[in-house]
């Protein structure tokens, strides 16, 4: 079960959805010690990728990957404003309500 999540709300840029749901399904993120999943939540007009971690410390320790692919698809994301950029990204402790 995870223990930590981080989600990142992004907008992709006109007519660059399907291309951006397609990077993210050919990408092994089982490559990265401690993630679980990689799930993409749509929206109206946006996206957010929900990464599920075994731990904090898993996450953290990937940090340097997620910004690497994030800059792999960056030319793909349209910016929400100067302060945020292209991604909006929270993270923290999973809870589970049954």
């Amino acid at each position: 079960m995870p223990s930590h999540m981080n989600i990142v709300r992004f907008k992709p840029k006109s007519g660059h959805g399907e291309a951006l749901i397609k990077a993210h399904n050919d990408f092994d993120f089982s490559t990265w010690d401690g993630c679980l999943s990689c799930k993409i939540v749509t929206y109206d007009g946006g996206m957010c990728s929900v990464l599920e971690w075994e731990s904090a410390d898993h996450m953290q320790a990937a940090m340097s990957q997620m910004i690497a692919f994030l800059d792999s698809i960056r030319d793909q994301l349209d910016a929400f404003s100067p302060e945020l950029g292209v991604t909006d990204p929270i993270s923290g402790p999973v809870t589970v309500f049954l």
